[in-house]
């Protein structure tokens, strides 16, 4: 039977080998071996983001791609004249600053045939700000456990190992490199908004406050995330194959007459306009930046969220309410007015605290949570149903609403106001700035009007 003290002794040798793997695997991670010395660079490129002024990937049998930094950008010159994806260009940049040596297979090895490096796989070369030749790196063959390649300098003789993941990339072909952006615009940039195909025409623009409106074929008001939604997917469509660089003939991608068109407008007062034609397999469509002869393969997602029509852009709740940005409101039930106004002191700490009260007909301090609670509600109400040709007030009993809310933002935004009004046991509602009828959540309506009559 094995002492108390044995077993101790056990235990704390075991630790001592666990810490011995964890020391060695963290030195492994930040790129020490064993012995602690740094691994070495392949080269001494400090600062190479800004620095770097041309860089070209040239893979064995394929035509090089030669990618050179312009005033405007990076710009692919090779094997075609496009625009360069940055983001890309400046991960293989990275990638060449902190390139480190594995292992060094040999100072100087007669025979580079076994290595893959007597006819290299692929040459990086880079040419720095002020350089008059570039520096250039040979990859070979990977190392037999495939966990490496070899490679080396042509200025050097050693042949030397790293890391297949860091080798790997710079595997890349042109389409890989160029800018796939089919509508180049910024989001914040966006003003307004046209669409046109098989389910209709509509347009939206954006206030002075950032938010969306339909403006034809009514005026009615968008829903913020849904709209956002639909530009956050303009803004990242890229491309996923070229059906052509150069089309003259449009009929062949029904772009001669695109079954659907996006036009952005934006602060500057410029134009970009995606047309959207036929469909070459499942699941993918041809499209094209109207200013050019380019045609692209696009994904089908962007066409889906169309085929949803503009209903799917419509604010589908009441009113959108921050309850903090409102400043003050009136409700008219029963046909009475009553005034509510919002005031703030800071604690301790500096924050606001906010009061409510009533402002008239009578003066009273008002519960700060039952009045939040109460606003929160407004935007909790869904809208059922949306009546665009629009009939008489009567029709849906807003000749006499049961209630009339109108919030004031002060000077950050113009007031919004909506009246509420029963009908045969359906609640029905207009709101500021819409030309629309709503038909809303019953029971949620319900619950809305108690809570503003009992304020």
């Amino acid at each position: 039977m094995k002492s108390p003290f044995l077993k101790t002794a056990i235990a704390f040798v075991l630790l001592l080998g666990l810490g011995g793997v964890v020391y060695w695997l963290e030195h492994k991670r930040k790129g020490k071996p064993e012995g602690g010395k740094e691994k070495e660079k392949v080269f001494a490129l400090a600062d190479a983001k800004t620095k770097v002024k041309e860089l070209t990937l040239a893979p064995a049998g394929e035509p090089a791609v030669h990618l050179v930094k312009t005033a405007e950008g990076w710009r692919m010159m090779a094997p075609l004249s496009v625009p360069a994806d940055a983001s890309e260009v400046d991960t293989l940049v990275s990638s060449l600053e902190s390139l480190e040596i594995d292992e060094v297979v040999g100072e100087s090895l007669p025979d580079l045939t076994p290595f893959g490096l007597s006819a290299p796989r692929n040459t990086v070369s880079v040419l720095l700000e002020g350089a008059t030749e570039p520096l250039k790196l040979q990859l070979g063959d990977k190392t037999p456990d495939g966990s490496a390649v070899y490679a080396k300098l042509p200025s050097q003789p050693r042949v030397f190992t790293l890391a297949q993941y860091v080798a790997g990339s710079f595997d890349k072909k042109p389409f890989d490199l160029r800018d796939r952006a089919l509508v180049k615009f910024k989001r914040e940039d966006l003003k307004t908004l046209e669409v046109t195909g098989p389910e209709g025409a509509y347009a939206l623009a954006r206030d002075e406050q950032g938010e969306w409106n339909v403006v034809r074929p009514l005026k009615t008001r968008a829903g913020r995330w849904s709209v956002d939604g639909l530009a956050g997917m303009l803004e990242s469509l890229r491309m996923e194959s070229v059906a052509s660089e150069d089309a003259r003939d449009l009929r062949p991608y029904s772009l001669d007459k695109p079954l659907r068109t996006v036009a952005l407008g934006l602060a500057d007062g410029s134009t970009r306009r995606l047309e959207i034609g036929s469909s070459p397999s499942e699941k993918k469509h041809h499209a094209r930046e109207a200013a050019s002869r380019l045609v692209a393969i696009i994904p089908e997602a962007l066409v889906l969220d169309l085929a949803k029509g503009l209903k799917e852009l419509r604010a589908k709740r009441l009113l959108e309410v921050a309850a903090y940005e409102v400043e003050g409101f009136e409700v008219e039930a029963e046909g009475v007015k009553k005034t509510y106004a919002r005031s703030s002191v800071k604690d301790k700490e500096g924050v606001d605290i906010y009061h409510w009260k009533r402002t008239a007909p009578n003066g009273a301090e008002l519960e700060t949570n039952k009045v939040q609670d109460a606003l929160f509600q407004v935007g909790g109400v869904e809208v059922q149903e949306f009546f665009d040709q629009v009939a008489s007030p009567a029709a849906y009993g807003l000749e006499a609403p049961v209630l009339k809310l109108t919030l004031n933002y002060g000077a950050n935004k113009p007031p919004a106001w909506f009246e509420l009004s029963r009908k045969d046991g359906a609640f029905y509602a207009r709101r500021s700035d819409d030309e629309a009828v709503l038909k809303l959540d019953g029971p949620k309506a319900e619950e809305l009007l108690k809570s503003f009559k009992e304020l």
